[in-house]
């Protein structure tokens, strides 16, 4: 071979590559960032938007609903009107890169500008002149443009557009249109968003969007409780942001990847961007009930703790200040023992709870720092006896400087009016509730936590992950409330797609943002969802309990029938496939009461607890060598057993429990080793309204009782009636008042709604502090609240002779169901703030519905008693119990 053939052959090696590179370089971002003014928002370019179907997933999530890409889907449908050929519209359109600009016109809304290639003159003449019978198409001039204007036959404006350079530039704002042409005339140097992305290559991508960090603002607006913390989050984010749908699944998950962009200048980020994240190990300290999981978390401790404290003291903090000045230099404690791992969990909003917040610090030597934490308890809460308590074991002191994480862990960290902290190693643990406090213990010590959540138990997990921080989203927590949301709704996501992941990595002075959808694990064949099936008939031709029982393992979601016979043996039915009864154990007479199944021992399993009209008892059973124990107490009185209530905020167990006898005198069982104890022992009380309910602070557990004619005590552990208690609310009530968490102030105080509907908040001094008249649009309207059979949740309900209306805690209706027999019985079911039902026993016949008001499966169901309804999670299904013609059946509906 001749050595000139040889040196073509190596000039051709090493230019061909180069040149493919230079192409690839050159070619930059497909977004027309020549035309877009420089105020955008968000730039998107995709190939896909305009196209019939865009899915992704198994679960065919369709991505034009999206967040963001939901309003250039929107926009394209403008295009409509220029045309009533929709297949010319289609082949226009089809294989395009379109553009779309976000610009802002409010806090939380943009106009939008799409750039259509168009390729041409045929294309070019009959968008000059488009027909349509819908239209008026009129013209103007703009610095020597020519802006066709859209109206309809009323001559009401639709949209403009212009042809510039073989692009279709439309916008429903003919302003945004004269700003093309301004940023195109003028030269205007290029904005920031295009500076830092017009190079970018996203040839290998569909879908593709740029946005400031601001955009974010539109999801989740700060005025939520959500919000305030995801905003602080938001800046952890670079300020300018790429996102690029990855073509193919990776784990039948949806990615969207960054090619990375400048780090952020924020405290936080300068504390994780030296070292690689860490894979999280602790599902088992994160409650099921989590809603928004916000973790920070790197492998280099010495250098993480290293830039904490140099960030830290140059921190300028009231609630530092304040906490130097009880313990001094102490203080230090708090700082030098803290690990790399900080975790804030905000919890799913009930009709009591409405801001839970959890954080978790790794930290250790708890031991020394606890008596620091006792005196800063002491000498920051000015009253006596609150700030230090135990429950289940577990210290618990609370601390009474405002914002007091913010000022250790900086303003990520804000939503803490008052701070209550244990240690549940190796974290720290804080609170800005008891309650909330006590129900994490709760749920941690019956480990109801990710690590028995088939949705959750492996998040994080993934070794190759270098990410530093996290955000895990629960779909169907963040917007289930049925009340309506700030929000807006996205049922595509939210019906498919279990959680969002955002999580960003740093490398340096780079980041590198990503998002993560996952999809539900399991889904269902449209001939089985929502169907109605009747798992088992089990005979039974005499129930002699009042009410049938129905009981679940809160750890497997395993459910069982509890039945006794005419000798009182306790018998058993958990096969729920050949209805087998098994004896447990034999009783002093049939069940009179509800029965519930929890940890009442405190020893790591479930006990079977209910009453016959004259004991109470606890059914254990060994789990291994399925040994029973039973332990029963009878009631001093003597008098027949009426009602049980389970209550939390037991000391030695996760619950106790409240006894009422047919003398309306109440008992408290607090543990198996307790005698039950008379709790009224001054106060008579007549027509108690059930349940009673527990209200739980820091060295306070008190009962709120009420009466039919209106009177509403709040009781003492020792019985006796708080001052200012009770209150007279001059009105008849047919339910009782429970407590609430007031949003604005962050206290607890009473609620409860009169028969006739004066809804009324009473401070926990026996003050009322307000009243509203809910709407009653008949004069045979009766209001009453009706809880969960444990007590967990409770709505307002308004009724009348033929019709039910359900209620948000303010009465805000949220549906009504007509054509109701007289005398319906209406339960409530909660199973969490994603999964709550009610049911109305009309007739013979019971219907279930969640809480839009659609009905679940596709038929009623014959009952002649009250229905009893257990949830699988795992599966997505409703099990419901019910009696009718002899026999107790099973049913079972499959929701997602």
């Amino acid at each position: 071979m001749s050595k000139k053939r040889i040196i073509a052959i190596l000039l051709a090696a090493l230019l061909v590559p180069a040149g493919y590179f230079l192409f690839k370089w050159s070619r930059g971002s497909s977004a027309a960032w020549k035309y877009i003014p420089s105020n955008a928002v968000v730039v998107i370019t995709s190939e896909h938007l305009q196209d019939s179907a865009y899915t992704a997933l198994e679960a065919n999530l369709d991505l034009k609903r999206l967040p963001l890409l939901d309003i250039a889907s929107d926009n394209l449908s403008l295009l409509n009107l220029l045309s009533p050929d929709q297949k010319k519209l289609q082949a226009f359109l089809k294989g395009k890169d379109i553009s779309y600009s976000y610009h802002p016109r409010t806090s939380t809304e943009w106009g939008v500008v799409m750039y259509i290639p168009v390729e041409g003159d045929k294309d070019s003449k009959w968008l000059a002149s488009p027909h349509h019978n819908a239209i008026r198409v009129l013209h103007h001039t703009f610095q020597d443009h020519k802006i066709t204007d859209i109206n309809d036959t009323r001559s009401q404006p639709l949209f403009s557009y212009i042809i510039k350079d073989n692009y279709l530039i439309v916008s429903y704002y003919g302003e945004l249109i004269e700003d093309v042409i301004r940023a195109t005339s003028l030269h205007i140097p290029t904005f920031d968003l295009q500076s830092k992305f017009e190079k970018s290559d996203d040839s290998n991508y569909g879908t593709s969007l740029y946005l400031k960090n601001e955009a974010w603002k539109s999801i989740i607006p700060s005025s939520t409780t959500q919000g305030s913390n995801f905003a602080e989050f938001a800046q952890a984010f670079p300020g300018y942001q790429d996102y690029h749908a990855e073509s193919e699944e990776a784990g039948n998950k949806l990615k969207f990847v960054s090619n990375g962009t400048d780090s952020p200048d924020y405290y936080i980020t300068n504390w994780l961007k030296n070292s690689s994240g860490s894979v999280f190990k602790g599902h088992k300290h994160i409650s099921q009930q989590t809603s928004y999981f916000y973790r920070f978390a790197v492998q280099d401790k010495p250098d993480f703790q290293k830039q904490f404290l140099k960030w830290h003291k140059k921190l300028k903090s009231e609630a530092w200040e304040k906490l130097v000045y009880h313990i001094g230099k102490e203080s230090t404690l708090l700082l030098e023992n803290l690990g790399s791992e900080l975790i804030l969990c905000q919890l799913e909003e009930n009709n009591s709870i409405s801001d839970g917040k959890i954080l978790l610090a790794e930290f250790s030597n708890y031991d020394k720092l606890r008596p620091v934490l006792k005196k800063l308890a002491r000498l920051s809460t000015p009253e006596s006896n609150v700030s230090t308590d135990q429950f289940q074991g577990y210290d618990i002191y609370s601390i009474a400087i405002p914002e007091f994480p913010t000022g250790i862990y900086g303003p990520m960290f804000s939503g803490f009016p008052r701070t209550y902290v244990t240690y549940v190693a190796p974290y720290l643990v804080m609170s800005n509730n008891s309650q909330v406090l006590q129900n994490y213990i709760v749920d941690y010590e019956n480990q109801l936590t990710w690590k028995q959540s088939p949705e959750y138990d492996s998040v994080l997990t993934n070794a190759k992950s270098k990410a530093q921080l996290s955000l895990v989203v629960n779909l169907r927590k963040a917007q289930s409330r049925g009340e309506g949301s700030y929000t807006k709704s996205y049922s595509d996501l939210t019906a498919k797609i279990e959680s969002v992941v955002l999580q960003c990595r740093y490398d340096g002075s780079n980041a590198y943002p990503e998002i993560t959808l996952s999809p539900k694990k399991r889904q269902t064949a449209n001939k089985v969802l929502n169907r109605t099936f009747l798992n088992i008939d089990i005979e039974w031709p005499v129930l002699y309990d009042t009410e049938l029982t129905a009981l679940q393992n809160p750890i497997d979601g395993s459910s069982e029938v509890l039945l006794t016979d005419k000798e009182n043996n306790l018998l058993r039915v958990n096969n729920l496939k050949t209805g087998k009864t098994e004896t447990i154990t034999r009783l002093n007479g049939p069940i009179v009461t509800s029965a519930y199944k929890v940890d009442f021992l405190n020893i790591g399993r479930q006990q079977r607890i209910f009453a016959t009209s004259t004991s109470v008892y606890a059914i254990d059973e060994d789990d291994s060598t399925h040994v029973i124990s039973s332990f029963s107490k009878t009631i001093p009185s003597g008098s027949p057993i009426t009602a049980l209530y389970m209550i939390d905020g037991g000391e030695d167990g996760s619950n106790r429990f409240v006894v009422n006898d047919a003398q309306g005198e109440l008992y408290i069982w607090e543990s198996v080793t307790k005698d039950i104890r008379k709790l009224n022992r001054i106060n008579h009380f007549d027509n108690i309204q059930s349940p009673v309910v527990a209200l739980n602070q820091i060295g306070n557990r008190n009962y709120i009782v009420t009466q039919k004619n209106g009177k509403i005590f709040l009781l003492k552990t020792t019985g006796a009636v708080k001052e200012g208690f009770p209150v007279d609310i001059l009105a008849r009530t047919e339910s009782p008042f429970t407590w609430t968490q007031n949003a604005a102030t962050g206290q607890l105080e009473l609620v409860g709604v009169s028969v006739y509907g004066a809804l009324t908040r009473i401070s926990l001094d026996g003050k009322i502090t307000s009243q509203t008249q809910l709407l009653r649009p008949e004069p045979a309207c009766q209001f009453r609240t009706v809880f969960d059979r444990n007590s967990l949740d409770w709505i307002l309900v308004r009724t009348s002779t033929n019709k039910a209306a359900f209620l948000t805690k303010d009465g805000k209706e949220l549906f009504e169901i007509k054509n109701l027999l007289p005398n319906s019985i209406i339960q409530y079911h909660f199973f969490g703030v994603d999964n709550r039902f009610i049911t109305i026993r009309s007739g013979n016949y019971t219907t279930i519905f969640d809480m839009t008001g659609k009905r679940l499966g596709d038929k009623p169901i014959p009952s002649e008693l009250k229905v009893q309804l257990t949830y699988l999670p795992s599966y997505y299904k409703l099990l419901i119990f019910s009696r009718s013609e002899k026999k107790v059946q099973v049913w079972s509906i499959k929701l997602r």
